[in-house]
């Protein structure tokens, strides 16, 4: 889903939904729904609040909703009672409200390798930024829990939704692109006019209004805007009119004997960069029906 995962996702002030949020995600991260909750309120828990499997390796999460930050020694006392928890753990992840904290990150790998040398579980860190990007990678999990967040999202499909409507009607499989893969430029002549919609998409799909939210389709458009200017600029500088024509252009086929170097190089050239339009459009395509279509419904 374009933008969740770089929104700016407020930690929810109660303990018992960050459990709930946390195990939503490890469900995810290990696509797994082996994982539960420990207990409940009340109960000795031995440091781990959500435990569940990957494969043969035994996780326990324990939560601390903490916006302020994690020390390293609540880390320790974490593992210290994660040690009582059975059966043993491979690994214990604390999960935090807080933002990522490079020299706790240090820290906790520090540990984790001391501990992993010394034959004993295995410690990590998962902060709020990796929680929340676990949990977008499901649409509706993550807004079952911010449901606030739909109607942006919502909005953000429908603003990229209506520039790929435009790109792919101006730019048709069955119009240029058909026409850019199919031609042969080798001192064959063509119609200027086959390549009126390549002109159209240079001059104007490379402003701001027409950027996309989606990152993905943003750099798909940018790419292809860039090898539709090095096309255009092959065309305009290397073909001409044919003689006696208003619209027909060619590669000048006596350049073959003449200047064969030049012919050659404009020739590939051409090919290249249609062959490589082509392809760039046919992601674009795939890449906006997955994120747009599909990921819509």
């Amino acid at each position: 889903m374009p933008t969740i995962a770089s929104s700016l996702v407020p930690p929810p002030k109660s303990w018992d939904e960050f459990e709930d949020i946390t195990l939503a995600a490890a469900k995810l991260r290990w696509s797994s729904s082996g994982f539960e909750r420990n207990g409940r309120a009340g109960q000795k828990q031995d440091g781990v609040d959500v435990f569940g499997y990957d494969g043969d390796c035994h996780i326990g999460l324990q939560c601390k909703n903490t916006v302020k930050g994690v020390s390293i020694e609540i880390v320790l006392d974490e593992v210290a009672k994660a040690e009582k928890f059975e059966p043993s753990l491979d690994l214990l992840y604390i999960a935090t409200t807080a933002p990522r904290d490079g020299a706790l990150q240090k820290q906790v790998r520090l540990l984790s390798k001391e501990r992993r040398d010394d034959g004993a579980f295995r410690v990590g860190m998962l902060f709020w930024d990796d929680i929340c990007q676990d949990l977008a990678t499901d649409d509706e999990i993550f807004f079952a829990h911010f449901p606030q967040f739909r109607g942006k999202a919502d909005l953000s499909i429908a603003h990229d939704r209506a520039l790929y409507d435009e790109v792919i009607k101006l730019l048709r499989s069955d119009g240029v692109i058909g026409f850019l893969d199919r031609n042969n430029m080798a001192g064959f002549s063509f119609p200027q006019s086959a390549f009126e919609p390549l002109w159209e998409f240079f001059y104007n799909w490379n402003q701001p209004e027409r950027e996309f939210l989606s990152p993905d389709l943003e750099l798909l458009r940018k790419t292809l805007w860039e090898k539709v200017d090095n096309y255009i600029t092959v065309l305009a500088t290397q073909t001409f009119y044919v003689e006696g024509s208003l619209d027909r252009k060619w590669v000048p086929p006596e350049w073959e004997t003449e200047q064969p170097q030049r012919f050659f190089d404009t020739v590939s050239s051409l090919h290249d960069l249609a062959g490589e339009i082509v392809d760039l459009h046919a992601q674009f395509v795939r890449t906006g029906k997955a994120l747009l279509i599909a990921g819509a419904t």
